[in-house]
């Protein structure tokens, strides 16, 4: 197992954080960092962005056609932003939109045989590196470290 280094160490800190709840937050963000950092060397082996492959991995498992600005919700991020990473892809022939009928400015969202191709390829290696980061956790440590994480969302959410 890997050797832990505090935030302090690792963040080579000067003075130790006094705040707990602070340092709290920090693990939080400096973790994700970590991670998305990690997923994003996986990603440009094969040309993607981390937000690409989120396009492509969440097209995959929807089970009804979804519209960009439906896509965009799942995704947590602006419609622009949606529209530039699909464009994108788009280029790359790994999705497709298509207009919906009735409504001209309304475009449903699929992946092209090539887009499901290149995520069923690049999805076992991102699952086996997120299997190594959380090495050591039962279901039920990663259960409640996803319920303490729901909370301080709740948290933020709610608190003026």
């Amino acid at each position: 197992m890997a050797a832990q280094m505090s935030i302090n160490k690792e963040l080579q800190l000067e003075r130790p954080l006094e705040d707990i709840r602070h340092e709290a937050v920090l693990n939080i963000v400096h973790t994700a960092n970590v991670l998305s950092l990690k997923g994003a060397a996986l990603f440009r082996r094969f040309e993607l962005t981390e937000a690409q492959f989120n396009v492509l991995f969440a097209l995959k498992y929807k089970t009804r056609d979804w519209t960009q600005s439906e896509l965009s919700k799942r995704l947590v991020v602006t419609r622009a932003s949606v529209t530039s990473v699909l464009d994108k892809l788009e280029e790359k022939g790994l999705v497709l939109r298509s207009a919906v009928e009735g409504n001209r400015r309304i475009y449903h969202v699929t992946l092209t045989k090539r887009g499901l191709d290149l995520v069923d390829k690049v999805e076992p290696m991102y699952r086996s590196d997120i299997h190594a980061a959380l090495k050591g956790f039962s279901d039920t440590r990663c259960r409640e470290l996803i319920g303490h994480l729901e909370h301080i969302r709740s948290q933020v959410r709610h608190t003026d």
